[in-house]
C-alpha cells in the first residue's frame, strides 16, 4: 500500500539531526507579506511533519510592513538547518517572490504551502513523496483540504473531490481541482522549463498545467490541510486588468507543448477575467471577454456547454 510508510516510527521534522552535506529531498515553498496573524501556525505544521528525508522550508518574506519577517527570521534561527528566510531589497509582488522562491529551493520536490495556510496531518508530506518516489509516470500530487473563513467562522467545507484520482492536463485547465497548499511537484519540471513567467497574476494556474504536461497529478481523498479564506490573498483584491495579464501564459504553454490545447485554456482565462476581477469591470471589456470565453469553448464542443451555461449565467450577474 502507499500509505504503509505512515505506521513506520519517524519523528518530527523540527527533532531531527540532518547532516547539513546531505540532499535536500523536499523544500516547502511559502511566500509570505502581511500574514503576521497567520504565519506561525503555517510554518510549525511544516515543522511537526513527520519525515525520514531532509526537508528545507524556504519563506520568500516580501518586505512586509507588520511583524511577518521579524517572525520568520525567529524561526529561522532557531531551526537554521531547515529554514532559509529570503530578503529581497524591494517589495516584488506575488509573481516575482513565487518565482524567486522556487528558485532557492534545492529539493528533488516542491510543497507548496501559503502562509496563511496551514497542513493538518504530520505524515502529509511522507505520503505524497512515498507515492511519487514509487511512480515515476506521475508528475505531482495534490489532497484534500478544509476551506474555513475568518469572517464566517460558521462556514466550513470541502474543496476537492471526495474520491481519490488521477488528474491530467485537459484537468488542469480549468478551476482547481485541488488548493495550492495541498501541491507537491518535481522541481525537474520546473527547471526544465525555467518557471513560470513573471508577467502573470495567477501562478497556480500556470504552474498546475506546466506540471500536468510532464505527467499525471495524484489526488488523495485525505484531508490534510486548511485552506484559509482570510482577506490578505490574491483572490481578495485583484483587479480585472491585472486578470488579463494570464493571457500572457498562452504562448509560454505552447512552447513548452506544442499540442497544448490552448483554445480551451484561453476560455477559461476569458471567463475568469470577467468572472473574480473584484472592481467593476467596464462594458466594453465584459462584452469583450464574454465572447472571447463563448468563441474559444466551441474547441470543445459539445463539452462546453455547461460551461456557456454558467458563463453566460456569470456574464448577466456582472451585467446587471
Amino acid at each position: 500500500m502507499i500509505f504503509k510508510r505512515e505506521f513506520g516510527i519517524m519523528n518530527k521534522l523540527k527533532d531531527l539531526k540532518y547532516d547539513i552535506d546531505s540532499p535536500v529531498k523536499v523544500s516547502v515553498a511559502m511566500i509570505a507579506y502581511n500574514v503576521e496573524k497567520y504565519i506561525e501556525e503555517a510554518i510549525e505544521s511544516v515543522l511537526n511533519q513527520r519525515v525520514d528525508f531532509r526537508v528545507e522550508l524556504v519563506i520568500g518574506e516580501d518586505c512586509s510592513t507588520d511583524n511577518t519577517l521579524l517572525i520568520a527570521l525567529t524561526y529561522q534561527e532557531k531551526y537554521p538547518d531547515i529554514i532559509k528566510v529570503l530578503r529581497p531589497e524591494r517589495n516584488q509582488g506575488l509573481t516575482p517572490n513565487c518565482i524567486a522562491t522556487i528558485n532557492s529551493c534545492s529539493g528533488e520536490y516542491v510543497a507548496l504551502l501559503d502562509s496563511d495556510d496551514f497542513w493538518t496531518n504530520d505524515n502529509k508530506l511522507n505520503l505524497q513523496i512515498d507515492f511519487l518516489d514509487k511512480n515515476e509516470t506521475y508528475a505531482g500530487s495534490g489532497h484534500q483540504s478544509f476551506k474555513i473563513y475568518d469572517d464566517r467562522p460558521e462556514i466550513n467545507e470541502l474543496f476537492g473531490a471526495l474520491e481519490s484520482k488521477d488528474y491530467v492536463l485537459n484537468d488542469m485547465i480549468t478551476h482547481r481541482k485541488f488548493h495550492t497548499s495541498s501541491f507537491v511537484f518535481r522541481k525537474s519540471i520546473w527547471d526544465k522549463t525555467g518557471g513560470i513567467p513573471s508577467d502573470i497574476s495567477s501562478n497556480e494556474r500556470a504552474l498546475f498545467p506546466m506540471v500536468a504536461i510532464f505527467g499525471k497529478i495524484k489526488y488523495f481523498k485525505e484531508n490534510m490541510c486548511v485552506y484559509r479564506f482570510s482577506g490578505f490573498g490574491l483572490s481578495s483584491r485583484i483587479d480585472y486588468k491585472e486578470l488579463e495579464t494570464d493571457l500572457n501564459m498562452l504562448p509560454w504553454l505552447k512552447d513548452i507543448d506544442a499540442s497544448f490545447p490552448t483554445a480551451k485554456f484561453k476560455s477559461f482565462l476569458h471567463l475568469c477575467i470577467y468572472t473574480y476581477g473584484v472592481s467593476k469591470i467596464p462594458f466594453s471589456s465584459l462584452l469583450k471577454h464574454y465572447t472571447l470565453f463563448v468563441w474559444n469553448s466551441f474547441a470543445y464542443f459539445p463539452k462546453n456547454m455547461g460551461d456557456l451555461k454558467w458563463g453566460t449565467i456569470d456574464f448577466v450577474k456582472r451585467l446587471i
